[in-house]
């Protein structure tokens, strides 16, 4: 895999007007979660893959791993 044990990922859905980027959305978590708990990598999605049931299916997103849309943190 891509993405190490200890980093973290967000997959992002925004709402239809929101107009917000990742580097807003570590800015608002900075203040309230420990550093290692604020994701390295931000990818901004349509949607989220779900079961029939509506649970997400996280493996889904596991299995995207990294892409050219995926902000990095790390790269400030």
């Amino acid at each position: 895999s891509e993405l190490g044990e200890e980093e973290v990922m967000a997959f992002v859905v925004l709402k239809q007007a929101a107009r917000v980027g990742p580097r807003e959305i570590t800015q608002f978590l900075e203040g309230r979660l420990a550093y290692f708990a604020i994701p390295r990598y931000i990818e901004f999605i349509s949607e989220l893959p779900k079961t029939e049931n509506g649970k997400v299916k996280k493996y889904v997103l596991r299995e995207r791993g990294l892409s050219a849309d995926t902000w990095d943190r790390a790269l400030l």
